[in-house]
């Protein structure tokens, strides 16, 4: 059965109701959508889920307590993952953290998994106003992740991987930058 998965992370001045990007094909369908303020999520994934997505991923900047009341918003009725990072990252993700509050202009990349994407054409980048862009790139397999990443490592401080198969799924991202870019990757409880 084709998935029906949404990616949510926080932009300012973001419209919640938009699709940033989204992917279609016989595998499913995966799309990105913005929240201008972390607790605008909350309704958003009950919305989403009355709707019929069956997947919910969040971007890491929304840490644990906002991944709580996500699982909570939608009534157990679909996983819900959110990125998290692994010991290889945390010195890099903790500088990221710092730079982004003290206001410096960052690039980042959502590198996203959906079998049968091309990421040549899947491909969405947002200039931010201050600086800086986010990329957000569908790739088919951890394999293409993997060399996206490597190309992209270069102009960025952090990627996020979603829709990843677990550290097997994150090797070949991890491995492509090499400890140069903090790599966070989807976590569920099963």
């Amino acid at each position: 059965m084709p998935k029906n998965r949404v990616i949510i992370y926080e932009e300012a001045g973001a419209d919640p109701r938009a699709d940033v990007m989204a992917v279609e094909n016989g595998h499913g369908r995966t799309r990105v959508r913005a929240v201008s303020e972390p607790a605008q999520m909350a309704d958003l994934v009950t919305a989403l889920v009355e709707e019929g997505v069956d997947q919910v991923e969040l971007c890491g900047g929304f840490g644990a307590v906002w991944h709580a009341e996500a699982r909570r918003a939608t009534g157990g009725k679909v996983p819900v993952g959110a990125i998290y990072y692994g010991f290889e990252s945390l010195t890099s993700v903790a500088s990221y953290k710092e730079r982004f509050e003290a206001g410096e202009a960052l690039s980042e990349a959502f590198i996203i998994v959906h079998e049968g994407a091309d990421p040549e054409v899947d491909r969405v980048v947002r200039e931010k106003d201050a600086g800086g862009r986010t990329t957000f790139v569908a790739v088919p397999d951890a394999g293409a992740a993997g060399e996206v990443a490597g190309k992209l490592a270069g102009e960025l401080q952090l990627i996020e991987l979603y829709g990843g198969e677990g550290p097997e799924g994150a090797e070949p991202v991890i491995r492509a930058v090499d400890a140069g870019v903090p790599v966070g990757v989807s976590g569920y409880r099963r």
